[in-house]
């Protein structure tokens, strides 16, 4: 089940990636893709079904507390953009399309997407922590430093593509539409958007990595 899980996790990230791209691979593939992302995420929640049903139950530390407000919050921009994709939609589900609301379902759905893509590279960084633990357990010291500098490498490339992607005027809705070079290959938009997702799952992972230093720190001074 466990490898189940994660290819899910790994497919989620490479369909967002893809339907990112939006106008490079057409609005009807776009379209395809969206309402298998939808799919993928409700499979998802299948499979994470007794996490739901323990939202209410046990402690929450920190560390969940983190990771119960990322999940929630994910779940509500997955919702928000398939029902503003559908709503919209021009070549797929033409027959559910709303007249005259054109313009404020493109602003949910482009700003649900990349809350999305944000998001679920935090989410993704939060849960990589078995993985890590694994990876170094094969690997010596000298590999595990030069993956590491790797990693920082690319997620400081990240900030770059971030900040001339103008991903952050998307999520603040300062931006309404999506600008794309037509000229560009694909592959360098898609790296480019990939290395976002290392930086921000770096983010998360590190960001956890604190608060749980912070509570070991907390119950060792309790003890």
């Amino acid at each position: 089940m466990k490898k189940v899980q994660t290819t899910i996790d790994i497919l989620m990230v490479l369909i967002l990636l893809l339907l990112m791209a939006y106008s490079l691979i057409g609005e009807d593939v776009h379209e395809v893709l969206g309402i298998g992302m939808f799919a993928v995420f409700l499979v998802h929640q299948i499979i994470h079904r007794k996490w739901w049903a323990a939202l209410f139950r046990g402690k929450y530390s920190t560390v969940r507390v983190l990771d119960t407000i990322v999940i929630i919050l994910l779940a509500v921009f997955m919702i928000l953009q398939p029902i503003s994709g559908i709503l919209m939609s021009k070549h797929i589900l033409t027959g559910v399309t709303i007249s005259g609301a054109a313009s404020t379902l493109r602003a949910v759905h482009m700003t649900s997407a990349y809350w999305c893509f944000i998001l679920m590279s935090f989410h993704l960084g939060l849960h990589v922590r078995s993985m890590v633990k694994r990876l170094k357990t094969h690997i010596n010291k000298s590999s595990a430093a030069v993956i590491s500098a790797l990693l920082i490498l690319i997620a400081l490339y990240g900030v770059y593509a971030f900040i001339d992607r103008g991903v952050g005027d998307y999520m603040i809705m300062n931006v309404m539409f999506a600008y794309f070079d037509f000229n560009e290959p694909r592959v360098l938009f898609l790296l480019d958007y990939a290395t976002i997702v290392v930086l921000i799952a770096q983010i998360g992972y590190r960001i956890q990595s604190g608060l749980l230093a912070v509570n070991r720190k907390g119950d060792n001074e309790d003890e």
